[in-house]
């Protein structure tokens, strides 16, 4: 079948976290045709499976966006770096790997705002479907497609005083943040596989379904508009090889760009607020006022701390320890390529006033040189011994927007995350320096530590904290929120079925659907809407 005659009964816009799933449940079904464009490559190479290769691709523009915010006004001005995959497998191809799926509470909380397909009950059972995870108990799957794997025993020894500080602050011991409860510290589990190479949702959904005679797989391909009819989204116009074509649904269209991209999509299409669309000069085809809106991100501070014993910086900060480092990792499959950088972790409350586990932790033997992210070059290990402790506060009140630049898909959106515009969350961050120099000064750590040196002992008092979490926070590149979901079109993009208002044939499944933002981090709760969807769209599709 050639470009310009493509018929499908759904047509899936973005191979990411979510997209990917989405297709591979749906073609599994073997009841529909899926056809999939994904903007950027099919590709696997040294740098997509090995885990700590997304250093290497998180700066990597030809399977990143490498979008960037505007100037924040809440951070001094500053612009922050937001990577997205442009690959096929997403985020989940270039992300830290850091497997979480949310609190019973966040899951219940988006039910009782008008999301009844959203509840705890039926979430866990999605997960379930999702998970072959190394906990073999009641709270997780063990026959689906995504391996999670704890890191534990490859963890860096450093991280024993952690986990220790936290036994001594009467802390609890969490080795499954993902359980029961979330609160404690631990290690974190990952979407490593059992031979320690990154397990993206390509790898789970797409691998086994490539075979399929239902499916197809469309990389290099930018979607550049909707083919919009009498209220009703009949297919995507994109462009492939310098050609353009339109590919056509016979049942929906399902956007699954994630929380950039897809509000994007709509607004070049004609679908968003109206006198911004306007200004933009786009045609107004449909009139959404929550398109681009309310986007909320996880935000981040670390501090960093000179090591009186070594550290992955002299394993790393050298030609000859990288060299040792590949070639372990090539032999063996071992070694500090074999994991991620963030170790260890958890969930703690800010203050005692606190009602619940406000705060996410994350316990790094690695320091490096530049701001997670930057584009231009690969973040090199700081020369002498040193670990990172960092924060983000997990249920953050600013909210952001994805807005036009321009009438053009390629030219990319304006974004504006809005960081520590709430007092709130700048308040949560100045407890959380608290917390981390609590722990610091437990005697666990207190027998490792040479110096803290950010931001060093002088800093102090409330308002030079603030000062230097302005200046060094960061993106932890959760976006989400920007088409979310709800029962009220002036409020939300989606129902609860995923379903965009008052549009026929157009759904979004990936984590702009979100109403808030969860507890932890999202590359889970994307492919757990990937998931749900195609489980909401079989539903439908039968019924």
């Amino acid at each position: 079948m050639q470009d310009d005659q493509l018929l499908f009964d759904f047509v899936i816009v973005g191979a990411g976290s979510a997209g990917c799933v989405l297709a591979g449940n749906l073609s599994a079904s073997g009841k529909h045709s899926v056809l999939l464009l994904e903007a950027g490559p099919d590709r696997t190479g040294f740098w997509i499976k090995t885990p700590l290769g997304y250093g290497h691709s998180i700066v990597n523009k030809s399977v990143n966006w490498m979008y960037a915010s505007e100037p924040e006004p809440g951070l001094g001005g500053r612009t922050v770096p937001v990577p997205r995959g442009r690959i096929v497998g997403g985020s989940s191809a270039i992300n830290a790997m850091v497997y979480m799926r949310g609190t019973k509470a966040d899951y219940d909380e988006w039910a009782h705002d008008g999301n009844p397909d959203w509840a705890w009950d039926k979430v866990l059972d999605s997960y379930k479907r999702m998970e072959n995870h190394c906990v073999r108990d009641a709270w997780h799957g063990t026959t689906g497609p995504l391996q999670v794997n704890s890191r534990a025993s490859v963890a860096h020894p450093i991280c024993n005083a952690f986990l220790e500080a936290g036994d001594q602050l009467q802390i609890p011991r969490n080795d499954d943040f993902n359980g029961e409860r979330v609160d404690g510290l631990g290690y974190y589990h990952h979407t490593i596989c059992s031979s320690a190479k990154r397990m993206s949702a390509s790898r789970g959904w797409l691998d086994p379904a490539r075979g399929r005679s239902n499916f197809k797989l469309l990389a290099n391909a930018r979607a550049i508009s909707l083919e919009i009819s009498d209220h009703a989204v009949t297919g995507v116009v994109y462009r492939r090889n310098g050609r353009v074509f339109t590919a056509r649904a016979r049942r929906e269209v399902v956007l699954a760009g994630g929380a950039i991209n897809t509000p994007h999509l709509l607004m070049v299409s004609g679908i968003g607020p109206g006198a911004a669309l306007r200004k933009a000069g786009v045609e107004v085809r449909h009139e959404l006022p929550a398109v681009g809106q309310h986007m909320q991100d996880h935000f981040a501070y670390d501090m960093q701390f000179r090591s009186r014993v070594p550290t992955l910086n002299q394993q790393l900060s050298t030609w000859p320890g990288r060299l040792r480092a590949g070639l372990q990792y090539y032999l063996f499959g071992s070694g500090p390529l074999s994991s991620g950088t963030t170790h260890a972790g958890g969930f703690v409350k800010s203050a005692p006033s606190r009602d619940m586990a406000n705060l996410q932790l994350y316990f790094s033997p690695l320091t490096r040189d530049l701001e997670p992210g930057s584009p231009g070059r690969m973040a090199q290990a700081d020369p002498y011994a040193a670990f990172s402790m960092g924060i983000c506060n997990t249920r953050p009140r600013s909210r952001g927007e994805v807005s036009l630049s321009s009438n053009d898909m390629t030219d990319a959106p304006l974004i504006r995350f809005n960081f520590l515009d709430h007092p709130e969350d700048m308040a949560e961050m100045i407890e959380g320096v608290g917390a981390l120099r609590a722990l610091a000064d437990a005697p666990a750590l207190q027998k490792i530590i040479e110096s803290e040196y950010l931001p060093g002992p002088d800093v102090r008092s409330d308002e030079d904290l603030e000062q230097d979490i302005r200046a060094r926070g960061y993106s932890i590149y959760h976006p989400c929120g920007s088409c979310r979901m709800g029962p009220v079109k002036d409020e939300a993009v989606v129902n609860s079925r995923l379903k965009v208002h008052q549009i026929q044939g157009l759904r979004i499944a990936d984590a702009s659907v979100l109403p808030f933002v969860v507890t932890g981090n999202l590359n889970g709760p994307s492919m757990m809407i990937g998931q749900r969807a195609s489980e909401i769209i079989l539903e439908d599709s039968s019924a």
